[in-house]
Order: structure tokens, then sequence, then C-alpha cells
């Protein structure tokens, strides 16, 4: 492969990768297909980053001004698409082309991983890295008594927490959970509380909760973005071991991701006929069942 499309395929991943490392999603467009004079082949790329920049050219001005176009579709609804340009015909485009070839594309969504940042190291902060790594969050667990061993999948940060802490940026892919001994409760909420992550839970007793309230008021805190933290964290299923507390909070982390209801969904009547959804449509498309018709 000649060194300058190396350079050229070295610097589209480059750009794709930093973008969503930073927390950005970006839609890809990919040429899957070609036939006749297209203008460029099979596999060339194109990335359209949320925040506005472009990389790469599929070729043609009007096939990369569609696939920019559709990309506003993939951002609202994460679903890929499969299109095919007949350069040839200007009735998808309002330009022709006279090159007359066709173009197969698929445009699909990259989003940044989900990362958990644990601030605390006990049972409940165990067997929430547990849980979720299991999940396929990347996992970062700080506080000075954390060890490798006991978070084997997760980065581990035990020196200068607070200031690591500090000094992190958080996306809207982040969920942060405070699980500590209530040793810096004050201080690590504070430090998080001017970001941007979805969700923010803290462990403690409704009087600690706000205790710690109360306090990060008294430095100037916003009491609206205080109250849109979820603490104390969880949903009430009746836990009580460490284990059952970790998958409450979990549920509830997994519940604002997903926007679920947190609604019962056991059948409460007999079916006269097959409804046409399923709760959990992946799931049961993996297990091999048949759609209701």
């Amino acid at each position: 492969m000649p060194n300058g499309i190396e350079v050229q395929d070295a610097d589209f991943y480059g750009f794709v990768s930093a973008k969503v490392n930073s927390g950005v999603r970006v839609v890809v467009g990919t040429v899957i297909e070609t036939d006749g004079s297209a203008p460029r082949g099979q596999g060339t790329k194109m990335a359209i980053a949320e925040d506005g920049p472009v990389w790469g050219t599929v070729g043609g001005g009007c096939v990369e001004r569609f696939v920019v176009r559709e990309s506003e579709g993939v951002f609202k609804d994460g679903k890929t698409r499969i299109e095919e340009f007949n350069l040839g015909d200007n009735s998808w485009s309002g330009i022709g082309m006279a090159c007359g070839g066709k173009v197969k594309m698929m445009i699909e969504l990259i989003e940044p991983p989900e990362r958990l940042i644990i601030i605390g190291s006990g049972g409940i902060a165990i067997n929430c890295a547990k849980i979720a790594d299991i999940l396929h969050y990347k996992v970062v667990v700080l506080d000075p008594f954390a060890t490798q061993d006991t978070f084997p999948h997760a980065e581990v940060i035990t020196q200068g927490v607070l200031q690591r802490l500090k000094a992190m940026t958080f996306t809207p892919f982040d969920s942060i959970l405070t699980v500590t001994d209530h040793r810096y409760d004050v201080e690590a909420l504070s430090a998080v509380l001017q970001s941007k992550p979805r969700f923010i839970g803290m462990i403690g007793s409704r009087n600690r909760i706000n205790a710690t309230y109360k306090s990060l008021l008294e430095q100037g805190a916003d009491l609206e973005k205080l109250l849109a933290t979820y603490a104390p964290v969880g949903i009430d299923i009746g836990a009580i071991t460490v284990e059952e507390i970790a998958v409450s909070i979990m549920a509830e982390m997994i519940q604002v991701r997903r926007g679920g209801t947190l609604a019962h969904l056991r059948l409460t009547r007999i079916l006269e006929k097959p409804e046409r959804t399923h709760p959990y449509p992946i799931a049961a498309e993996g297990a091999g069942s048949v759609p209701a018709k």
C-alpha cells in the first residue's frame, strides 16, 4: 500500500479516535460497494463529528453532502444506514454526475465508550466495578486504599485522588459514583459538580446527604445542581447486602442511561394475541425468537 494512503488512513482513524476519546460522537460513511465509474474505491471513508468538523472524502460533492445530511438522522436515532447512489441520476441529489457509476455506502454511528468513575474502594465499590465490567463500562477507581488486585479490570488511582479528580474532563458518556466512608464526600462532590456527566451518584443516609449539601451550599454550590445528583444513590429494591446495594445502584445508572420507566414488566393478564413488541428486543433476537405477526 502506498505510504500516502497509509498516512491518510492513520490521520482518519486518529481524527475519529481523538473525537471519541474527548466524548464527541462521530458518524462514519464507508464505501462498501462500487459499480462502474465511481470516484472513490471500496473502503474509502469520511467522518462527521457531532461538533462540526469533517474528515476524509468519499468522492463527489453531492454524495458527501448527502452523507452529511444523513448523519443528522444517525445522530438522532443511532441507526446504521445502507444507501446506494446512482451517480448519473440527479433525482436523489438534484445534481447529475457525469461518471455514471453506482456507490453503496454504510453510514454508522461511533460513540465514546461508557466510563464509570468510582470514588471509594469498599465492598459496594468493588461490586459496582464488577457489574460495570460486565456492562462494558471503562472503570476508573480513585481511592488511597484501592488496589489493582481488588479492581483487576479498572484503572486504579491511589495518589493525589482529589487533585486527579479535579483535573479530569467529564463528558455525557461518563457516570460518577461516590461510595466512600464519607472521609471526603464534600470535596469529591464539589470537584465534579460543575462538570456535565450523565450521572452523579453518592451513597449515604438522607441525613448524611443533607449535611453534605448544606456544607456545599455554604461554599456557594448551586442548589439545582446539588438536587440533580442521585443521592442517596440507588433504586429501592429492598437491598441489604453490599452485593444487592451494588445492583440497586447500577440499575439506577442503567435507568438514567436508557430512559427506563422503573415499571414492572410482568404479565398481568392473558393476551388474546401475541404482542408486537418485546421489552428486551436485542435479547429476544439473540435467543432466536420469532417476531409476532
